[in-house]
C-alpha cells in the first residue's frame, strides 16, 4: 500500500523542534512515543536537511543534532513550518477553485463562488466519483467531494461557507454586508512593499513575530522585488525562538486587552515524572536576554500578585483568560518591583539585600574597571580613582549576583552584604576554587 508523504500534524513537530533545541541531541532509543511521533521526527529532518541538522555514529549509534552557524544562513530555515499545512486531496481541489472564483477581486455571495467554481471547469466532477454520505459530509474535514457538484446548491452552501469562513480568518478573503447577505473578495495588498524590502529582511529576523515579515518576502520573491544579496548578517541568531511565535502573539494580545492567560508549562526535567504545570497569570512584559538569548514574560499571578518569570520556550500551551479589572494595579505593582531586579528567579516576600563591592586595577586600561560601569544595570558606581571602583545595589534576589560578583576575582578588595549567606557562599566557592588549583600545582 502506497503510502501518502504529507505532513499530519504540525504540532508535534513544532514540539519536537523545540525539545531538541532545549536538549540536545537525540538517538533512536531517546524516542519512546509511537511510531506518528517517529515519522514526525523524520519529516522534521527532510525539511532542515542541508540547514541545521549534522549526525554523527558512536559505537554504532547515530546522534542527530541541530547545528546552527549564524554566518552560512541569511534567513531562517524554521519559518518552513509556519508555511506547511496538513490538507487532504479535496481540500487542495477546493483552494484552487474558491481563488479561481474570486481571482477577478469583486465581491461575491456563496451562491455566485459556486457558480463560479462551476463554470471556470477547473474541478473535475468525474476524477473519482462516490459521493459521500450526508452525515459524514457534514463531520469531515474534507471540503467537496468530486461529485459535490451535483447537488443542489442548498445542500452545498454550508461546505463552501465554511471554507470561506476558514479563509477569512487566515486573512486570505475580505468580507463584508451587501444587504441581507454576506459577500467576499480576495484581500488585495495596496502597499508598495518594494520600498519596505530592507526594513521586512530586518523585521523577519530580529522581531518575535518575525514570520510576518517572512510571508512578506515570499510575496516580494514571487514578484521579483528581494535585492540580489542579503544586506543583514548576525552574529547571534536564535533561530528557535520562531516556534514560540504563536505563544508570543497570545500573551501580547491579553496585554493590550489587560486580560490573564492560562500557561501551561512543560517540567523543567522531562523525565521526572510530574505532570505539566498549569497556572493563571497576568502577563506586564517580555524580557530578553542578550546574554543567553533566552525570552521570559514577566507576569504576576493572579492569586497572590507575585511577581514572577515565565521561560517561553518552555511554554507547552497558553490561552486567553478573563478580562482583569485592576490591571493597572498589577502593571504598577510589578514595574516597582522590577526596579530591584537583577535576573529571573521568582522574588516572591523576600526584602531588599544591599551590597557594596570595590574593586581596584592595576591600570586605567584594565577592561574591569569599566566592565562594572557597563553591566551595573540599576546599581550605582563611584569612582574612588582612575583606579578604584565602588559599586552599590538594593537588589530582591541577591543569589543572581552571585556568578557576576565571581567574575571580578582578583580585583576585589572589599565585598559588604546586609545578607551574611551571601558572603559565607562566596568566601566558600572562593576557598573550593583555592583547594582545587593547589592540588593541581602539586
Amino acid at each position: 500500500m502506497a503510502v501518502n508523504d504529507r505532513i499530519k500534524d504540525i504540532a508535534t513537530i513544532r514540539k519536537w523542534v523545540r525539545e531538541f533545541s532545549l536538549f540536545g541531541e537525540k538517538t533512536r532509543t531517546d524516542f519512546t512515543a509511537t511510531s506518528g511521533y517517529r515519522y514526525a521526527v523524520n519529516k522534521s529532518l527532510k525539511l532542515l536537511k542541508g540547514y541545521l541538522t549534522e549526525s554523527r555514529d558512536d559505537n554504532n549509534c547515530k546522534h542527530v543534532f541541530l547545528a546552527v552557524d549564524a554566518r552560512d544562513i541569511a534567513h531562517n530555515p524554521l519559518f518552513v513550518y509556519f508555511k506547511i499545512h496538513a490538507f487532504k486531496d479535496n481540500d487542495i481541489k477546493l483552494h484552487f477553485v474558491i481563488l479561481n472564483a474570486l481571482a477577478d477581486e469583486k465581491y461575491k455571495t456563496i451562491g455566485q463562488v459556486y457558480q463560479s467554481a462551476l463554470d471556470s471547469n477547473i474541478y473535475d466532477v468525474e476524477a473519482d466519483g462516490g459521493a459521500e454520505k450526508d452525515s459524514e459530509r457534514k463531520t469531515s474535514d474534507d471540503a467537496l467531494d468530486e461529485d459535490a457538484f451535483d447537488l443542489p446548491l442548498n445542500t452545498m452552501d454550508s461546505t463552501i461557507r465554511r471554507k470561506l469562513e476558514e479563509y477569512l480568518a487566515k486573512g486570505i478573503l475580505v468580507a463584508k454586508k451587501s444587504g441581507r447577505k454576506k459577500v467576499y473578495s480576495l484581500n488585495t495588498c495596496s502597499i508598495d512593499l518594494k520600498r519596505w524590502v530592507y526594513a521586512i529582511d530586518f523585521f523577519s529576523e530580529i522581531d518575535p513575530l518575525g514570520v510576518i515579515g517572512s510571508f512578506l518576502r515570499d510575496r516580494l520573491d514571487r514578484t521579483g522585488g528581494l535585492p540580489a544579496c542579503d544586506p543583514f548578517v548576525f552574529r547571534h541568531h536564535y533561530v528557535h525562538h520562531v516556534l514560540d511565535a504563536e505563544i508570543v502573539q497570545t500573551i501580547a494580545d491579553a496585554i493590550h486587552k489587560h486580560c490573564s492567560v492560562v500557561v501551561v508549562n512543560h517540567p523543567m526535567h522531562q523525565n521526572n515524572g510530574r505532570a505539566n504545570q498549569k497556572n493563571e497569570v497576568v502577563p506586564i512584559r517580555f524580557y530578553h536576554s542578550v546574554q543567553s538569548g533566552r525570552r521570559y514574560i514577566v507576569a504576576c499571578q493572579r492569586a497572590n500578585r507575585q511577581l514572577t518569570f515565565l521561560r517561553i520556550d518552555r511554554i507547552q500551551t497558553v490561552s486567553l483568560g478573563s478580562t482583569v479589572p485592576d490591571y493597572l494595579r498589577y502593571y504598577e505593582y510589578a514595574i516597582e518591583r522590577l526596579k530591584h531586579v537583577w535576573g529571573v528567579s521568582d522574588i516572591g516576600n523576600r526584602g531588599l539585600t544591599h551590597l557594596e563591592m570595590t574593586i581596584r586595577v592595576s591600570s586605567p586600561d584594565d577592561y574591569a574597571i569599566k566592565r562594572i560601569d557597563i553591566e551595573k544595570r540599576h546599581g550605582t558606581v563611584e569612582y574612588l580613582d582612575n583606579l578604584t571602583a565602588c559599586f552599590s545595589i538594593d537588589v530582591w534576589e541577591d543569589r543572581e549576583m552571585l556568578p557576576w560578583v565571581r567574575t571580578f576575582i582578583g580585583s576585589i578588595i572589599s565585598l559588604k552584604c546586609s545578607n551574611q549567606n551571601f558572603i559565607d557562599r562566596f568566601n566558600h566557592d572562593l576557598r573550593k576554587s583555592l583547594m582545587q588549583y593547589t592540588e593541581r600545582m602539586i
